[in-house]
């Protein structure tokens, strides 16, 4: 490979590094005892919950792209937070639901909708096209580096 293939190379993975330290962001002050981990989850509940407001906890996992372990582990740490409350429906007792608290509701309002309003008022300055550009260029990276390292194992 030449010069220009590896300089692009380690070009891709620095703009990778940057789109990581961007998703990471969240509103600088944040509520006592809370982690980014606490609030990825709560976006998680808000965009799985079904019609009585519940997730399942393999819904929430799976969205996430987290195992169910370190999944159920954040959401008992919400739990104890007063976040998020769990709940086993009596018709199946293998389904663990979680639904938000009133605060946990708060925290989706000010923390979460509120800072992406913020994020697609940015975000439509960039112009849809380019957004759009950048998930689509995002993925197919992904997609290449994932059958790339798939290959090798």
């Amino acid at each position: 490979m030449d010069s220009q293939g590896l300089d692009l190379v380690d070009n891709i993975f620095d703009a990778l590094e940057i789109a990581k330290k961007a998703h990471a962001l969240l509103p600088q002050l944040l509520p006592p005892n809370m982690k980014a981990v606490h609030f990825r989850i709560l976006h998680a509940i808000y965009r799985t919950r079904d019609d009585t407001g519940s997730s399942r906890v393999s819904d929430i996992s799976k969205s996430m792209g987290m195992l169910l372990p370190n999944t159920t582990k954040f959401i008992n740490e919400l739990v104890d937070l007063d976040v998020v409350e769990k709940l086993v429906p009596a018709s199946d007792k293998r389904v663990v639901l979680v639904h938000t608290t009133e605060l946990g509701e708060q925290y989706i309002r000010k923390y979460l909708l509120d800072f992406h309003i913020l994020l697609q008022q940015q975000f439509s300055q960039l112009g849809e096209a380019n957004c759009n550009i950048m998930i689509e260029t995002i993925n197919k990276v992904y997609e290449t580096m994932k059958t790339i390292y798939q290959g090798e194992n």
